[in-house]
């Protein structure tokens, strides 16, 4: 956090626990009675103002509640200078001091860990209105400084409660964030990864009669090894999406060297607010066709509405599994998108049924 921030926030508690000090006009008004002797009178003032003072500074200086490891020792020590300041006002104030037990408690709730904050603020409130309950002839004092001190625990507790909630949906958040890289990479791998295999088996079977096209073949797998692994590190940054006019070009060449016959119909629109989807839809789904489908063609409609890539391949009943990794994600890709994913055999009750996935707007 910056230090104009910190700065923010440190004033904001200043103010929010200095609002409280309110309460001790009644004290204060005790103290100011003609019958109390001038001696207690300033005693009791001067330390209510260094009480004030202390009490202020405490919240200033203290962090985050939110990442309290407050040391235990110091707290204690600050509530004990702040109780003998309290009971310092208490021969002119009488039974009007037990208006500063719910400071005393607050700065233990809210500088302490939740569970022994909690325990030691209210302990110390009840152990006050015990030694007082002697010398008090109305119980009003033990009720109001109990409400103010339910209070103070009613309130840590649903801040605590609401950063609990706030840790989950960051916790949410990064795992959302983690599948979404794990996707992203998933896709960028296995389509690479499938190209360069394919690549290599053709590259295997020109060795011996067509050393040449071998060797160029080699250098293609060499630059697409290349190209993958700056792809997968940007993709891990978070820097790259693909580009709908690049895929077409790339999906066209890795259908070619894997023996499958590629047709192209439609205009792949580079503006279109929608082709980073259709670019992550077309990268997954020829993957699937060149890895499983066993297809000799293969034709990719682009339109401004619909992605629609079909093979006359062995189908999905045949290409063994249920829906993977990288379906499961271009479905996910595709309800972000606001858009259906539908995926089924291209002609039924045929040998070869083929398969036919659609990305289609809603």
């Amino acid at each position: 956090m910056g230090q104009d921030g910190g700065m923010g926030i440190r004033i904001y508690r200043l103010v929010y626990a200095g609002i409280w000090l309110v309460f001790l006009s009644l004290p204060v008004a005790y103290a100011l009675r003609p019958e109390t002797p001038s001696g207690w009178r300033i005693t009791a003032l001067v330390t209510t103002a260094a009480f004030i003072l202390l009490y202020l500074w405490i919240f200033w200086r203290s962090r985050d509640t939110h990442e309290v490891t407050a040391d235990a020792r110091w707290t204690v020590a600050a509530v004990v200078v702040l109780g003998l300041l309290a009971a310092a006002s208490v021969p002119a104030a009488g039974y009007a001091a037990l208006s500063f037990v719910p400071f005393l408690s607050a700065v233990l709730v809210f500088t302490l860990p939740l569970r022994s904050g909690l325990l030691s603020g209210t302990l110390v409130w009840l152990v006050a209105c015990l030694l007082s309950l002697p010398f008090a002839d109305t119980l009003w004092p033990v009720f109001g400084t109990g409400m103010g001190v339910l209070f103070i625990v009613v309130i840590r507790l649903a801040d605590n409660f609401e950063q609990r909630q706030l840790d989950a949906e960051e916790e949410l958040r990064r795992a959302a964030e983690r599948d979404s890289i794990a996707r992203d990479v998933h896709d960028v791998l296995g389509h690479s990864l499938t190209v360069l295999s394919i690549r290599a088996q053709l590259a295997r079977r020109l060795i011996d009669h067509d050393p040449a096209q071998a060797r160029e073949e080699v250098d293609r797998i060499d630059s697409l090894a290349r190209e993958s692994l700056a792809q997968v590190r940007s993709t891990v940054n978070r820097l790259r999406t693909p580009r709908l006019v690049t895929e077409l070009e790339a999906v066209r060449e890795a259908l070619t060297a894997a023996g499958i016959t590629a047709e192209v119909i439609g205009d792949a629109a580079p503006d279109s607010r929608h082709a980073e989807l259709f670019a992550w839809a077309l990268r997954e789904t020829v993957t699937n066709v060149v890895r499983h489908s066993q297809a000799s063609r293969c034709v990719i409609q682009v339109g401004p509405d619909q992605l629609r890539v079909q093979d006359d391949g062995v189908g999905l009943a045949c290409a063994g599994g249920p829906e993977g990794h990288g379906l499961r994600g271009l479905r996910e890709r595709a309800a972000v998108g606001g858009a259906t994913l539908h995926i089924g055999p291209a002609a039924d009750g045929a040998e070869r049924p083929g398969t036919v996935v659609e990305v289609s707007l809603r």
